[in-house]
């Protein structure tokens, strides 16, 4: 221990010695690993698995089923329509399956009649999707069946923002001109990138208010405010609960959870059946065009990837290398202006690894003072890329294990600036150094 805190007491000193090419080095560093940590954060949530241990078992299913004929048309639409979703869930093949889309609406509490309407964002889906992408709940529980029901379920964060407390289950909640009944509040959750919602640009976006029964919406003609499509002349405007049923009106995604290969096999082939029968009772004329695409490749089948984000990583990547170059360049400098010190260790009978230690206790103190100030850099530019690009907001947080993985990258940046100096100082010419 006493030769341990020798040694750092050692790189302090050489550090107050010569303190200009010192916090050069390290603000060069610092600059290099900030930009790079930020662009980093966002590249990582952006691209990770939200859903490690269940992702490869859930699948966006699509289906070419639009009702005007087109030879051409190939491609299915991204979202589909209330008979598409009827028609897709009747296989019995999956282990669980859902229909959702985005909404938007205005609640308070019904008691409060002076209070203004709070915005809120709305998921309308159904049962399993609580299932699907393992929203925990922190009271209550999701709806019994997908019927039509006035009931909803809260996030942790609405039920405090209009009842002041979480614990709500049983209370009612007035959305728009209805009255609905709280079934269950959802413990903190967010979902990052939010995969179930590419298909409308929302990958980064948070997550709902208020969760609403698929059928209740339809009945009370609720509609996406994100895509949506007509490919008939009914009017959606009038008798949304028939017409947005029976019509060919397009708002919704459907996720199903295929467990097995065989699972995945089976859905398939149902889905060929599906178009086949669907061909011969004449309401399928275009051309067939059956997907069914995994939650991780959802991005790129949509091809909703951002790029700016990804231009952005790698120009921050040959960035930090440039900043490592310059570092070494003056670490180098502040190496062989001290060399003689090295020199008369080494005469004294100090070995190459005495002397390697006196350089790691240099490194580890260059690393922790560059990685504060590179988080304090990093903090500055993810607020500007917030700024240029609103969408990431969400993508900003840090989690114990990226700041150790920071750590470590702050670490590793300053060893590789120390290296080539630390072979100069301790493999040099003997005679040279101390000449």
């Amino acid at each position: 221990m006493d030769n341990l805190l020798h040694v750092f007491a050692l790189a302090i000193r050489n550090i107050k010695r010569a303190p200009l090419p010192y916090l050069l080095t390290v603000l060069i560093l610092s600059l290099g690993l900030g930009m790079f940590f930020s662009n980093a954060t966002l590249y990582y949530w952006l691209n990770h698995d939200p859903l490690p241990h269940k992702s490869q078992t859930l699948f966006y299913p699509q289906i070419n089923a639009t009702l005007q004929p087109c030879d051409s048309c190939t491609e299915p639409l991204r979202v589909l329509s209330y008979q598409d979703v009827q028609k897709l869930s009747s296989s019995g093949i999956p282990s669980a399956q859902a229909a959702m889309f985005q909404s938007a609406g205005y609640a308070r509490l019904p008691e409060n009649t002076r209070q203004s309407p709070t915005p809120v964002a709305l998921r309308i889906t159904q049962r399993d999707f609580f299932t699907l992408f393992d929203v925990p709940f922190l009271h209550g529980e999701r709806w019994a069946d997908n019927s039509a029901r006035r009931e909803l379920i809260l996030s942790k964060a609405s039920a405090e923002r209009f009842f002041g407390r979480t614990n709500v289950v049983g209370e009612a909640l007035q959305l728009g001109n209805e009255l609905y009944t709280i079934t269950g509040v959802l413990d903190d959750w967010t979902m990052l990138p939010r995969l179930y919602d590419v298909a409308n640009g929302l990958n980064s976006a948070q997550s709902a208010d208020i969760y609403l029964p698929w059928e209740t919406a339809y009945d009370l003609g609720i509609k996406s405010n994100t895509t949506t499509m007509s490919r008939d002349s009914r009017n959606y405007s009038d008798n949304f609960a028939v017409n947005g049923r029976e019509g060919d009106f397009f708002q919704a995604q459907f996720w199903v959870q295929l467990d097995t290969a065989d699972q995945v096999s089976a859905y398939r082939q149902f889905m060929q059946q599906l178009v086949q029968s669907e061909k011969e009772a004449g309401r399928h004329p275009r051309p067939e065009g059956n997907r069914l695409t995994n939650i991780l490749d959802i991005t790129e089948h949509f091809n909703a990837r951002n790029r700016q984000l990804d231009a952005f990583a790698l120009v921050s990547l040959l960035f930090l290398l440039v900043c490592l170059f310059n570092a070494s360049h003056l670490s180098l400098n502040r190496y062989l202006a001290s060399q003689y010190e090295f020199g008369l260790r080494r005469a004294l009978g100090a070995s190459r690894g005495q002397l390697q230690q006196l350089i790691l206790a240099d490194v580890a103190v260059n690393a922790a003072v560059a990685l504060l100030l590179s988080l304090t850099v990093a903090m500055v530019a993810m607020a500007l890329i917030n700024h240029l690009l609103p969408a990431t907001r969400n993508l900003t947080s840090w989690s114990p294990a990226m700041l150790f993985a920071m750590a470590a990258t702050a670490l590793a940046a300053s060893y590789i600036v120390s290296l080539y100096p630390a072979i100069r100082a301790s493999f040099g010419s003997l005679n040279r150094q101390l000449k």
